[in-house]
């Protein structure tokens, strides 16, 4: 997995803030955004923190953990975080990370997300390992939330395969997809 160019990373944080809350809005009308006060949220991918923010300010969760792979973008995402909020919110956590490879202990989320990044990891068995691991840090009961353009029928599939349950699907060209972790032994 190789850092984003500087063209890309131009094109991947020139998302606005109204991008995500159309996304949120979708989500939230459709009853699968479930976040409350008790929450643990992890962000993959987080780029300049715009989603995060977003979520973050909305739901106020009991923890927010946002990755990027590249230094820079948690850098980007820490002055937006702090120029929205003021200073960084205490139970906010900014991090470093290989979506393929994270360092956080089995079910520490009870949601995931990840917006337009799983292309990123690289080819299909790279994305899947990216799965795997979305599922290792997820409770069971626990929602992945992520919107992808490519490799969508096979992400649906080997979600199903590993035991999620896809409970929301919106889209044709991006499409966004809830899938719910329904067991905590399904992660081939």
């Amino acid at each position: 997995m190789a850092e984003l160019s500087r063209f890309e990373k131009f094109f991947v944080n020139r998302r606005g803030e109204s991008s995500f809350m159309k996304l949120t809005g979708d989500l939230e009308s459709s009853g699968v955004l479930r976040i409350d006060d008790k929450s643990r949220v992890l962000e993959l991918g987080g780029g300049n923190g715009a989603f995060s923010s977003l979520i973050y300010n909305k739901f106020r969760p009991a923890s927010f953990t946002l990755t990027d792979y590249d230094p820079d973008q948690i850098s980007l995402a820490k002055e937006t975080l702090e120029k929205k909020f003021g200073t960084l919110p205490s139970t906010f956590i900014l991090q470093q990370a290989d979506a393929r490879h994270l360092v956080f202990e089995n079910n520490s989320f009870d949601m995931v997300l990840a917006h337009l990044i799983l292309h990123h990891l690289g080819g299909l068995e790279d994305i899947f390992e990216g799965l795997k691991e979305v599922s290792r840090v997820l409770v069971p009961g626990g929602a992945f939330i992520y919107a992808e353009f490519a490799h969508k029928k096979e992400i649906r599939a080997k979600l199903t395969e590993m035991g999620f349950v896809i409970s929301f699907r919106k889209g044709f060209h991006r499409e966004t997809v809830v899938a719910i972790k329904q067991n905590t032994t399904g992660q081939s």
